[in-house]
């Protein structure tokens, strides 16, 4: 066993870093320089694609089901980074043919099967994971790429939806104490039973962290973002948005779950389940601590108001009681997951997603449904009740109010307002609820 093995039982940190930061190569050499302070650690890094390429595959598959198969895109984008890094430019020669038969194949059998669309959007990881470590050796460092299925990350056959199975942990952690260098993992990507490529949902590179923090009973896992931490607000939102330096695992969660959208929820709940702590920095501002996540309360009662955009506002202009369960039930057979339901103004209303099953939905109900897009929803996560604020607030910025309600499980005061008047929403509400907290902290000092 080598002396780098053998130190393998002293606790290491998983380092994930988003498509953001690998977006060119100035930023990658950022992410070089950050990982060459921390080598004597030993760190786990785990990538996302680059920045848009996630999405660029996905349509190169739709287009490939309709008949056409055109790399030239990808290639550029990859050749460029590659350039921008001194690397050779043929490294990813293999995957790109490897994808041109993907999608060759997709292109024959004329449509797009879920489990060849996982296939093809692997790709984005797996180019990152090789650049990356590529540059770390370039820097001197031993760095490898490595697939995550490769280490033993197993899923469910749920394409494009993936969930990890429980097994999946000892296999990971064995095989990373037997590599001797820093591992550079692909994050989202996995596979099944049947060694069929999977995915793990949207923005799921953050669960891959957590679940690889868990297998290795990690110090702690750092999401590398471009943005300072977790926000009180959206910061492209809210001028005065600040950061968190500390949130419990319930409190990043109920963020999460009402839309601020720097942690994945499922990443949150299973640094939770592990007791694993994590934490958000930013790779512009390396020196800063970001905000930890851990098992203790945070000491603020203002935690933050968190927005979501791309909604639909669905009335039911009849139909009395009743109507609330057959929305839900619509929902269910459309697939629809919607983010409230329930009475408000005197009338039945539901907020989803804006999208095809929406439109689906609204044409089984027929004239009896409503729909508004472009519309957005804000929640205040506080201690402390305040829903008067948030009325206040909305009416002192005077935006209008499509819905009223209190989310579950701990009643955070909720609104549904129109995407046009989101950013003056947020930024009157942010205001005023952290003057409310600022005075409850007078009037207690004073006291």
């Amino acid at each position: 066993m080598s002396a780098m093995q053998s130190s393998s039982f002293r606790p290491r940190s998983v380092h994930k870093f988003g498509g953001a930061s690998l977006a060119d190569g100035a930023r990658i050499r950022r992410v070089g320089e950050l990982l060459v302070e921390r080598a004597p650690d030993r760190p786990i890094v785990v990538v996302s694609a680059v920045e848009g390429v996630t999405t660029q595959l996905d349509q190169l598959a739709r287009e490939a089901a309709a008949g056409a198969v055109d790399m030239a895109r990808i290639r550029v984008r990859h050749r460029s980074l590659l350039a921008q890094l001194e690397l050779d430019s043929e490294q990813l020669n293999r995957h790109f043919a490897e994808l041109a038969t993907v999608l060759t194949a997709i292109r024959a059998a004329g449509e797009l099967r879920p489990e060849h669309r996982d296939h093809v959007l692997s790709f984005g990881e797996r180019a990152s994971a090789r650049i990356v470590a590529a540059h770390l050796s370039q820097r001197g460092l031993r760095a490898v790429p490595i697939d995550a299925y490769d280490l033993g990350l197993l899923t469910d056959s749920n394409h494009g939806r993936a969930r990890v199975l429980p097994r999946s942990a000892e296999r990971v952690r064995s095989a990373l104490e037997r590599i001797d260098a820093i591992c550079v993992i692909t994050g989202f990507v996995a596979a099944d039973a049947e060694g069929r490529l999977t995915t793990l949902g949207r923005n799921g590179s953050d669960v891959s962290a957590a679940l690889i923090g868990e297998a290795i009973a990690a110090r702690e896992v750092v999401f590398w973002k471009e943005v300072d931490g977790v926000m009180s607000a959206d910061p492209k939102l809210v001028s005065d948005a600040r950061r968190i330096e500390r949130l419990s695992y319930a409190a990043a969660r109920e963020l999460t779950a009402h839309g601020a959208n720097v942690l994945h929820p499922e990443a949150v709940e299973v640094l939770e389940r592990a007791d694993v702590p994590g934490r958000v920095r930013c790779t512009r501002t390396p020196r800063d601590e970001g905000t930890l996540v851990e098992r203790a309360a945070s000491e603020h009662e203002f935690l933050g108001v968190a927005t979501r955009s791309n909604l639909a506002l669905v009335r039911l202009i009849e139909g009395g009681a009743a109507a609330c369960d057959e929305l839900a039930s619509a929902c269910r057979r459309h697939a629809l997951d919607a983010l409230w339901l329930g009475f408000d103004a005197g009338c039945v209303k539901l907020l989803a997603p804006s999208g095809d099953a929406v439109a689906r939905m609204c044409a089984e109900l027929g004239a009896r449904a409503e729909v508004q897009r472009d519309v957005a929803a804000i929640a205040v996560l506080h201690r402390a009740d305040v829903a008067g604020e948030l009325a206040a607030a909305l009416a002192s910025a005077r935006v209008n109010v499509l819905a009223r309600w209190r989310s579950a499980p701990n009643a955070h005061p909720c609104a549904a307002v129109a995407s046009a008047e989101l950013s003056a929403a947020a930024n009157a509400v942010h205001q005023r609820v952290h003057a409310f907290r600022a005075v409850d902290r007078a009037s207690t000092n004073s006291a």
